[in-house]
């Protein structure tokens, strides 16, 4: 499951344990950092593959884009850095279907044979045999709104769509899917070989990337070093960097204060022990670029109130948000309602803006929501209707039941009855994933965004990453329209309509604080507030005390 990117501001939190003792001196090359997969982007969970085809989560996405270049690097802003991008141009024709890339020249995989359009048309094509395995299929338009995908010459392709699209939403969420991959090494591969293969590190040995895999021990660690021969900029410093697998916030906070790991987010729930952490210092990235969740399994029969909007708009009217961020995140959060993150607030409605502000919450209406739609105070407060408890279970990951438990608590004052129940994240995963994965009632997570945030993909229906069941043709004529109108219009009202129906239960977003040892440098360029990461740019040396 794709989960969060990062959007937002990057600031400094006053640590205190590191005071700098004269002038650092520059970036030096060597050391190892240990540190967990998802810092800065969602609670750690194991890495599983690393192979940009088949990931299953954000852990995962991360991991494998230390190995791979892609075709377009996305700055913090939504531009497009053409300096770290494979892609040197893209031409647009008039009638807005035919985009012409021409790629950089010097781009060269780590066995010295260049990355060319063979390697983006392996990766095309790829994408149009895996079909839905692939977790962003139909996301930006690819494959499934290409007329034809031509190589003109090496360093030169052309893709033609079926009709006229947006080319904002296009570039950024169609072409940024096509990570050229080494097409000379995996061609005779077959899918099976691709999942066969999908951690073992001698298969990912040729990389055009900063980072090479080193090894991989599945459920413990992966281990990368520099890539020796890359040939974009900002190359890296560190000798090593190590991903250990670790799950809960307990064992997070100790390897920090025993020196196990050096870099990981500060989970919320430890917040007041934070002052016992000594020789670190602190940055705060997000929210991120993405939201966080509860979603519902509308194939479950047991729960079919949730096809009720008035029950789901119910549920956001009752959760106070104001009172997660403040108790669940210690006040680092802001409000969400809808499938667009606010932070930067670039692609939001007025009404979206409205609700930030001002906040939903409004018991009473709830209440009043619930009744319209028959369902009756019970015994104990339950809600009840034609013999059914207004009662669902939520699976949620390890350490994170602090918010959830909140949630329960707000949604029982208006007659609701939720579960909780922890789960693994991987488990959680192979619960809801699939087309036979209906026996589960919710789950509480996070989903990241293309860079132009539609979601047809998530919320159309069929989509590949709806493992929700949940269609609505109001919203997909809603979300067909957002990649072809221009402007913002069509994008503000596949939000309001979201908003107004809460086809998943969005919660607030928080912001991460990231914990470094303080004789690491470079995590502002390292953590982007667009969820990227960056190791390269991290580098150990000039300790402040």
């Amino acid at each position: 499951m794709a989960q969060a990117v990062i959007g937002g501001g990057l600031g400094v939190l006053a640590a205190g344990a590191c005071v700098a003792r004269g002038p650092i001196p520059g970036p030096r090359v060597g050391g190892t950092i240990v540190t967990v997969p998802g810092v800065g982007l969602a609670p750690p969970a194991a890495v599983n593959g690393f192979n940009p085809l088949l990931v299953s989560s954000a852990f995962d996405q991360q991991a494998a884009s230390l190995l791979y270049q892609p075709l377009l690097w996305v700055t913090r802003r939504f531009h497009i850095n053409k300096a770290l991008s494979i892609a040197r141009r893209i031409t647009v024709s008039p009638d807005h279907k035919v985009f012409t890339i021409t790629l950089w020249r010097h781009w060269r995989w780590s066995d010295g044979t260049p990355v060319t359009t063979a390697d983006v048309a392996y990766t095309f094509h790829m994408i149009q045999r895996l079909g839905p395995q692939f977790a962003n299929y139909g996301a930006g338009g690819i494959p499934t709104d290409v007329a034809s995908f031509q190589v003109l010459g090496p360093y030169r392709l052309r893709i033609t769509l079926k009709s006229p699209v947006n080319p904002r939403w296009f570039i950024r969420n169609g072409l940024t899917l096509l990570t050229p991959l080494p097409a000379a090494a995996w061609a005779r591969v077959s899918v099976a070989g691709l999942y066969d293969h999908l951690a073992d590190p001698r298969f990912f040995r040729i990389v055009d990337g900063p980072f090479r895999l080193i090894s991989f021990v599945s459920g413990r660690y992966v281990t990368f070093g520099p890539n020796h021969h890359f040939t974009g900029p900002d190359k890296p410093y560190l000798h090593r960097l190590i991903m250990r697998f670790l799950h809960d916030p307990e064992s997070i906070f100790f390897g920090l204060k025993t020196g196990k790991i050096q870099i990981a987010d500060l989970p919320h729930k430890l917040f007041p022990g934070r002052r016992t952490l000594r020789g670190f210092h602190e940055r705060t990235v997000g929210p991120v670029w993405g939201f966080n969740y509860l979603g519902f399994n509308y194939a479950n029969p047991r729960i079919a109130f949730v096809r009720d909007a008035r029950v789901r708009v119910a549920m956001m009217h009752a959760i106070r948000q104001s009172l997660l961020i403040r108790v669940q995140y210690y006040g680092q959060g802001v409000r969400d309602y809808g499938p667009i993150p606010p932070r930067p607030p670039t692609y939001l409605s007025p009404l979206a803006r409205r609700l930030e502000r001002t906040g939903a919450y409004d018991p009473g209406l709830a209440r009043s929501l619930l009744r319209a739609a028959g369902w009756h105070k019970g015994a104990r407060g339950i809600r009840v209707k034609d013999g059914h408890r207004l009662v669902f279970t939520a699976l949620l990951p390890p350490g994170q039941v602090r918010g959830p438990t909140l949630i329960k608590d707000m949604l029982a004052r208006v007659g609701i009855d939720m579960r909780l129940r922890e789960k693994p994240f991987n488990e959680i995963v192979a619960m809801t994933q699939g087309p036979d994965a209906t026996k589960w009632d919710a789950i509480y997570l996070a989903w990241g965004l293309g860079v132009y945030p539609s979601a047809r993909n998530i919320f159309s229906c069929g989509g590949a990453n709806n493992f929700y069941h949940y269609c609505s043709k109001p919203m997909d004529a809603l979300l067909d329209a957002v990649p072809i109108a221009s402007g913002m219009g069509a994008l503000y009202r596949y939000e309001d309509y979201f908003i107004k129906t809460q086809p998943v239960l969005v919660l607030p977003g928080q912001r991460h604080v990231i914990e470094a040892r303080c004789d690491i440098h470079g995590l502002r360029r390292a953590y982007s507030p667009l969820g990227g990461f960056s190791p390269q740019y991290l580098w150990i040396g000039g300790r402040r005390r």
